[in-house]
């Protein structure tokens, strides 16, 4: 579980018990900080930034090397960091800051301009979190190299990227080396940028289902488009075919290299018969395949058996529902049945005599005035 940091920090003159941070020249490794040491990468992402309007939040400021370029422009700045090493040098060094001891995976994302150099091995939750957050506009983020990559669905897209396709605009700005943090980490970062679109190319209600759908996709057999889509008996063949024609889709085309128009041209026009054929499964009993066999199940009723006599009729027949009572005398136990009573057969007096089957060991035998009397 991650530790909360919900207290907000964005007053002065308090005194702290808190001691210095360890290095201003490096973040910490258990917090996966690697701090932004290039200027032409500071410059370019404050370049950015400055396209943009509105007050701005940055994720992990550390000590404010990027920080620093984002006060200048003069707007409202709040500063998400997570380190309370690093608070006491954020509040002296940007006093009109609005200062939030908190984790970014659990605080509200409420400026409409998101900036952050993101941890490398927290990049694809706060992704998540950011998406489904609906009160920014733009987004201005350091993170690995691949990643930026693939959300930019260069060298082919990942699933999350074109979950989200419809709604959001990524874009791939720069690749930043690694011996630009520090501390240097093994692999390369990329600038992404993410920007809202001003009406998606899906209805928002419609999310749940598209999204659904290229999760389908993605997961489903086959080889190519058109031997996923096959398998996934949406739609007859023909239809299929001109469906994937209309939409520039070869039947080879994995579903990593459909472009953002490509998903939406192909959901658009197969949203009706994805829909009813998901509703028709929906709507069908569970054991409509399996016959009509009755079983018996606890805390589930069964009129037959609560209709018969709570004393099984001897009758040398099955019980006989709504039957009247028997007497007293066919009630009785039938001698012979008590199962405490001593056997007399054959068997089990050739045993008490120690005569045994002949594959097993002969008894020895007992005295005979120990057997029962006839």
């Amino acid at each position: 579980m991650r530790p909360d940091y919900s207290r907000n920090r964005s007053t002065r003159g308090q005194s702290h018990s808190r001691s210095a941070p360890r290095s201003q020249h490096g973040g910490r490794h258990e917090l996966g900080q690697n701090f932004l040491r290039s200027p032409t990468t500071i410059s370019k992402i404050a370049s950015l930034a400055r396209s943009t309007s509105g007050p701005i939040m940055e994720i992990g400021p550390g000590d404010g090397a990027v920080t620093a370029e984002l006060y200048r422009l003069g707007r409202e700045l709040t500063l998400v960091e997570i380190d309370e090493t690093r608070l006491d040098h954020l509040e002296d060094t940007f006093p009109r800051a609005e200062i939030r001891h908190a984790d970014i995976l659990t605080t509200r994302l409420d400026r409409p301009v998101i900036v952050g150099n993101l941890p490398f091995h927290l990049t694809t939750p706060i992704l998540r979190r950011l998406l489904r957050s609906g009160r920014w506009q733009q987004a201005i983020l350091l993170t690995q190299w691949e990643v930026a990559r693939k959300r930019a669905g260069i060298g082919g897209s990942t699933m999350m990227t074109a979950q989200w396709a419809p709604w959001f605009d990524f874009h791939l700005v720069t690749r930043v080396p690694a011996d630009a943090f520090a501390p240097k980490p093994s692999v390369d970062g990329g600038i992404l940028t993410i920007d809202r679109c001003p009406t998606g190319s899906i209805p928002a209600r419609d999310r749940s289902d598209y999204q659904q759908f290229v999760r389908s996709v993605f997961t489903g057999r086959g080889r190519g488009m058109k031997g996923v889509l096959t398998k996934m008996s949406i739609t007859d063949h023909r239809t299929l075919q001109s469906t994937m024609d209309r939409n520039d889709i070869r039947g080879d085309t994995l579903p990593k290299d459909l472009t953002p128009d490509q998903w939406t041209g192909l959901f658009t026009e197969l949203a009706t018969d994805y829909d009813q054929k998901n509703s028709k499964t929906a709507n069908q009993p569970k054991n409509a395949k399996k016959g009509t066999t009755m079983r018996n199940s606890k805390g589930k009723k069964n009129l037959i058996t609560e209709a018969a006599p709570q004393t099984p009729l001897i009758t040398g027949e099955m019980p006989i529902v709504g039957a009247k009572p028997a007497t007293e005398k066919l009630q009785a136990s039938i001698p012979g049945t008590d199962p405490k009573a001593k056997s007399h057969d054959k068997g089990h007096l050739q045993a008490e005599r120690g005569f045994m089957n002949q594959h097993q060991k002969p008894q020895q035998p007992q005295p005979r005035w120990n057997l029962p009397r006839r």
